[in-house]
């Protein structure tokens, strides 16, 4: 087994609307769709699989809910970490009695730190985050900016100018969870320049590299396709050292 079809929660972006698959255009998978759904059917049967949970903000007022959400989640799922996907992806069993939930948390926003962080250790659930190197990296006051210039929303929550994780923080989330690379500046790339795929996949795993003394595993594109689409995208990927995937409807390892 190399990839597992992902599920989606209720804060998660994969569910296309008509209008956003006319925005977005095509989503390109190196099986037909039947494939897709019949890899879902199969897992769902056998309580073997993994469910996503994707959020992006998380602000302080939805504390209330975010909480209620793990709870619910704690009685039906277990816990997620980078070896328990490893040894799925290598042996197609999941050796707990619950399936898998990972909730991942998109675009490194600080309220994930403030928020989610202390309500994923209270439940037992390892959180994923997914963050844009060049964001964290962008100083305070220019962030707004960033943001708005990248399809990033942001909120109006805090009283200083701050609204990305700081390194710090990522380097604080890196002890318990799981950091991975969600590109380097949150652009939607041309996956035919060289430039753009250097960019966003191999830059952006240097700055993981000097900030966490470490390379990360993970990477999720921005409206990204799967592995095995893009001849020129994967060969980035092995490049930057990247060994899961996460796209749109799927986790894979690369091989």
């Amino acid at each position: 087994m190399d990839a597992i079809t992902t599920l989606c929660g209720v804060e998660q972006d994969c569910v296309l609307t008509h209008d956003m698959q006319k925005n977005l255009g095509t989503i390109a998978t190196p099986n037909p769709w039947e494939n897709v759904f019949t890899s879902l059917k199969k897992g769902l049967g056998i309580g073997q699989y993994i469910r996503s949970i994707n959020f992006h903000n998380t602000p302080a007022y939805r504390a209330e809910e975010y909480k209620r959400q793990l709870e619910f989640c704690q009685h039906y799922f277990s816990s997620v970490s980078e070896e328990d996907l490893e040894s799925f992806l290598t042996t197609g069993q999941w050796h707990k009695d619950k399936p898998g939930l990972i909730p991942a948390f998109y675009n490194g926003y600080r309220n994930n730190f403030d928020v989610m962080k202390p309500l994923l250790e209270r439940y037992g659930f390892v959180g994923w985050f997914f963050v844009p190197s060049e964001f964290v990296s962008t100083p305070p006051q220019l962030q707004r900016t960033f943001a708005l210039e990248h399809t990033m929303r942001v909120l109006d929550e805090y009283e200083d100018a701050r609204v990305a994780l700081s390194w710090d923080e990522v380097r604080e989330l890196d002890k318990h969870h799981v950091v991975a690379s969600h590109t380097k500046t949150h652009s939607k790339i041309s996956l035919e320049l060289a430039e753009d795929l250097e960019r966003e996949i191999v830059a952006s795993q240097h700055d993981f590299v000097k900030e966490l003394g470490h390379a990360v595993k993970s990477f999720a594109w921005l409206f990204g396709s799967e592995y095995g689409v893009h001849k020129e995208a994967d060969k980035y990927l092995h490049e930057a050292g990247y060994r899961y995937l996460f796209s749109n409807f799927k986790i894979q390892k690369l091989v």
